[in-house]
């Protein structure tokens, strides 16, 4: 999904760095951050953009995603970055 919002920065704080819009919306595959709506809110209309781009499946599998906790996201990026070696 490419959005006018792609290269717009945001400190994430499920890891503690500053990430774009665009890795936001693709951090679960092919659905976005379960935290997208909470950590975007205040930059713009991000659940409408959302409604807008996802079908009525990804919507309710989004809605549904319950956000994984800091360290089992970490674990699971260097288990990914390992395997890409």
């Amino acid at each position: 999904m490419k959005t006018q919002y792609d290269s717009k920065l945001i400190r994430c704080p499920k890891l503690g760095d500053e990430i774009t819009f665009s890795y936001c919306i693709q951090e679960s595959g092919n659905l976005p951050c379960a935290r997208i709506i909470r950590c975007w809110q205040a930059a713009f209309e991000v659940a409408a953009l959302l409604k807008e781009h996802l079908t009525t499946g990804q919507w309710e599998q989004f809605t549904c995603t319950q956000p994984k906790d800091k360290v089992t996201n970490l674990i699971e990026i260097i288990e990914e970055a390992k395997s890409q070696i």
